[in-house]
């Protein structure tokens, strides 16, 4: 997963996801469920989910494309359908299946490879999933995982959840995952990992194994982060990220600075190359995985105190978080 990658990591292309400050003008139908993730409620059948299945088997379909198959969640009203971006990756072609085998052309909203989600947009409106607040799952909580895995019709596997904020996986150090054992294979990546409230609390993206089979670590993109991808996703098209223009890595003197962009956020606040972050907005810095968070919680616009040493000398500056450029489409 090359995550020696992270020690080389651009923080400009990492600055936070800016969702919370840009609404869509045009309302989003997002249903969002009230409810906790209180496994404590009242089944009929405590030994089958099948109540689970019914209220969620037409909020889940799958994706056909030049390429191959996938699934994909049923997110609004309009017929927004989300699905993982790898599922569409060099495609042509996109089309959606509905659970009774009717076909739809798709169009493609918006991608954003950074968190590996896609939003489709079909004729098929189908049934608009309720999401579930993903950062209220707890390890030990039961899943559902629904897709349509290596194409032989849709499927249901139960698991629990066995790490949460399971990130640095990937290259990617902005990724973010919820980790269970529920089986996850080649097919179900874009489906919906669902509470036995069936709301949704993931997309299914990738299982890690040796083998290339299902060894039981599956990964979701937590629903809170799909939502607020989406929301971007249909007003602008693409995600508004924050950006602050410098490269960082890990020493055993601290996190040094690698590069700064001229005329950057950064640039313009005086920071320089072998300068070492001593802490961001009072929280001390230990390493760069902890600045890359920070950074990513960061909205366009906002000020950020930086605190370095250059030399002997401790000096602290603020830097105003931009947009990142459109030309930063994923981290390498």
């Amino acid at each position: 997963m090359y995550k020696e990658l992270l020690k080389y990591m651009v923080i400009g292309v990492v600055a936070g996801i800016a969702s919370y400050l840009f609404i869509s003008q045009k309302p989003v139908t997002i249903m969002v469920t009230e409810t906790t993730n209180d496994q404590d409620i009242n089944i009929t059948n405590k030994y089958s989910y099948n109540h689970v299945y019914n209220s969620v088997k037409n909020s889940v379909v799958t994706i056909k494309t030049n390429k191959g198959r996938g699934s994909g969640v049923i997110v609004t009203d309009d017929g927004h359908v989300v699905t993982n971006e790898h599922v569409i990756r060099g495609a042509s072609r996109v089309k959606i299946i509905s659970l009774d085998n009717n076909v739809y052309s798709a169009k493609v909203v918006g991608i954003d490879a950074i968190t590996d989600i896609a939003l489709l947009k079909s004729d098929f409106k189908g049934k608009a999933i309720s999401f579930s607040d993903s950062s209220a799952v707890k390890i030990g909580d039961v899943v559902l995982a629904i897709g349509n895995p290596f194409g032989v019709g849709q499927t249901l596997t139960k698991g629990i959840i066995s790490r949460t904020n399971s990130g640095h996986i990937t290259e990617n150090p902005l990724d973010e995952f919820l980790q269970s054992d529920a089986a996850i294979n080649p097919g179900n990546s874009g489906g919906a990992m669902v509470n036995i409230k069936g709301d949704l609390i993931g997309i299914n993206t990738m299982n890690l194994s040796l083998g290339g089979g299902s060894d039981g670590i599956g990964l979701a993109v937590p629903s809170n982060l799909v939502r607020n991808i989406t929301q971007q996703l249909i007003k602008y098209g693409r995600v508004v990220r924050g950006y602050i223009g410098m490269s960082a890595f890990d020493t055993l003197e601290g996190v040094v600075i690698s590069k700064v962009l001229v005329n950057g956020p950064a640039d313009k606040s005086g920071i320089l190359p072998n300068d070492i972050i001593l802490s961001l907005d009072g929280i001390k810095i230990d390493n760069i995985k902890q600045v890359v968070k920070i950074v990513a919680s960061l909205e366009v616009g906002e000020d950020i105190i930086l605190k370095f040493k250059r030399q002997n000398k401790v000096i602290e500056t603020v830097i105003k978080v931009s947009v990142m450029p459109r030309a930063h489409k994923s981290i390498q």
